[in-house]
């Protein structure tokens, strides 16, 4: 089920101005489409973007049945994104099951693949599969070359207290991709209703708030099988299993601008990847993460992850290269220079997540975060997080029942730091949206009677402290009880029911209705606000 609210809404990052931007991407698109040919590879190096509706249904077919990604379609990083289009195919994929539930999701699936990949298969020809809508424009000249344009519109508009209006993100994007064998470019442009503008960028139209932005756009080089790839540019992730967010990288994040590398080693069911982005160039504010995700039985997933925010004016390369312990780096680098402690101190955050399928049609799933943690001393606070997750599905006759449950939970200090290198981009969390000091459960439910129509419904209650990421433990200092919350509780509740239509690939839309509100609200007491609200969602590309 695709998620329809938001614990937080994000800002739209500034980019720079469009002229700026476009003559070098035209230069890029430009050489790849005039380079050399090479052997054939039938399959795309693109990268699903992080948040796209294709993930609800991957993640459903994986939890239907041992069989729905087990020999057919093996995502081994299924918990880390985005994940390519190539590492969707594989012998054997997309026949038809005997599975109601999980040949829903396959019709679905192959909607958007023979969109977008060359018909390695027949059975994912444009013409055999229904609902597949094409693109602006597609030119393939020979099997190593493709160059694609689209554009789009993706918003959500509200109805209700207080004011009717449109959230911010909604916008018209154009999307431009060309591939020459290994080789991608790939941009998504947006023009946009972004909430606060002046407060960080220009407008594109004076005293409005409507922004020329990207959010992903990358030059990247992949294996034909998507078992090795690097990007480079600025784009969404998502580590561990969490339906909502992550606790340490989450798609809620802003977009962030690094290079991420993926190593996939199919024998032994386990992918590796390292993340270098920068966070704030002018503060020479870094982050680096690396992580780990196997599957030793079929319905198990574990995975590793660490982050590192430092300081540096680039990307240190021991940090970088993503493959020793980034506590170990610091240690390093205060032997080389022992009179530099305080400006190479850095904030390393761990997390452990599994999922476990205990029956065909039932998953539980769990993550740990880890920012501090002191056993030995209680002079500093302890620093930790968690996420305990439950999904199934079923089917009712001949329609489809999905349902899931969330409930997270972060301690006052999480992701911030006293020396200036919280987890954080654009003032924003790069984990769990909520940020430090909140608690938050969740339950989300869909009902499917054919691949065309979905009704969805979803309860959530949030509560926050006055902690925030401005708001760090401070040496020496008093910090109380670090799971207690801090000063006056904002308590937030709210449900939403809507009714959804997905006939195409280019076609998406919702209808929905709901109830919001708080209590001391803003962290006043007394103070309350909200009230009902209806919403419309749109998602349309040519």
């Amino acid at each position: 089920m695709r998620r329809t609210d938001r614990p937080h809404q994000h800002r739209t990052p500034a980019t720079p101005h469009a002229s700026a931007f476009c003559r070098p991407a035209l230069a890029v698109l430009a050489a790849l489409a005039l380079s050399a040919p090479a052997p054939a590879h039938p399959s795309s190096r693109e990268f699903i973007p992080v948040g796209d509706p294709l993930e609800s249904e991957l993640r459903l077919l994986d939890l239907i049945s041992s069989g729905g990604l087990g020999q057919e379609i093996w995502l081994a990083h299924l918990h880390t994104r985005p994940l390519q289009l190539s590492e969707l195919r594989g012998p054997g994929a997309y026949r038809s099951g005997h599975d109601p539930a999980r040949d829903l999701s396959l019709l679905r699936i192959e909607r958007f693949l023979a969109r977008d990949l060359p018909p390695a298969l027949d059975s994912l020809s444009p013409a055999a599969v229904p609902g597949v809508t094409p693109r602006l424009f597609e030119s393939r000249p020979d099997p190593t070359s493709h160059l694609q344009f689209s554009a789009g519109l993706v918003a959500r508009a509200e109805a209700g207290e207080p004011r009717t209006r449109i959230i911010s993100g909604s916008g018209t994007h154009f999307r431009a991709a060309a591939q020459r064998e290994g080789i991608l470019a790939y941009t998504d442009l947006l023009v946009a209703k972004v909430d606060s503008v002046p407060s960080y960028t220009d407008p594109l139209v004076a005293n409005s708030d409507i922004l020329f932005t990207t959010e992903e756009t990358y030059l990247a080089w992949a294996t034909a099988s998507g078992g090795f790839s690097i990007q480079a540019g600025r784009s969404r992730h998502q580590w561990g299993p969490g339906e909502e967010a992550g606790l340490l990288v989450s798609r809620t994040s802003v977009p962030l601008s690094g290079i991420t590398v993926r190593a996939g080693f199919r024998s032994l069911r386990l992918d590796f990847e390292s993340l270098s982005a920068t966070l704030a160039g002018a503060e020479g504010r870094q982050l680096a993460g690396h992580r780990i995700e196997w599957q030793p039985l079929d319905p198990l997933r574990v995975g590793l992850s660490e982050t590192a925010v430092y300081h540096s004016p680039g990307w240190d390369p021991l940090y970088a290269i993503g493959i020793i312990p980034y506590s170990l780096v610091q240690r390093l680098q205060t032997q080389d220079e022992p009179n530099e402690v305080a400006a190479l101190r850095n904030n390393v955050t761990a997390g452990v997540d599994a999922a476990w399928r205990l029956a065909d049609g039932s998953r539980v799933y769990g993550e740990l975060l880890v920012d501090d943690l002191h056993v030995k001393t209680a002079t500093v606070p302890n620093k930790w997080g968690f996420l305990l997750g439950w999904e199934g599905v079923a089917m009712v006759g001949q329609s489809r029942l999905s349902w899931g449950g969330e409930f997270v939970r972060l301690s006052r200090y999480v992701y911030t730091s006293a020396y200036d290198c919280p987890l954080a981009a654009q003032a924003m969390p790069i984990g769990y949206p909520t940020g430090p000091d909140s608690r938050r459960v969740r339950v989300r439910g869909a009902w499917d009677w054919s691949a065309d129509w979905q009704i969805t419904a979803s309860v959530s209650q949030t509560d926050r402290g006055e902690g925030a990421l401005d708001r760090p433990y401070v040496p020496g200092t008093h910090y109380g009880r670090p799971m207690s919350f801090e000063g006056v509780v904002e308590r937030s509740r709210d449900a939403e029911a809507g009714v959804r239509w997905w006939p195409a690939s280019g076609i998406d839309l919702a209808v929905s209705g709901g109830w919001r509100e708080a209590r001391d609200c803003g962290h006043v007491a007394g103070a309350s606000c909200g009230g009902l609200f209806g919403a419309l969602q749109v998602r349309l590309s040519r």
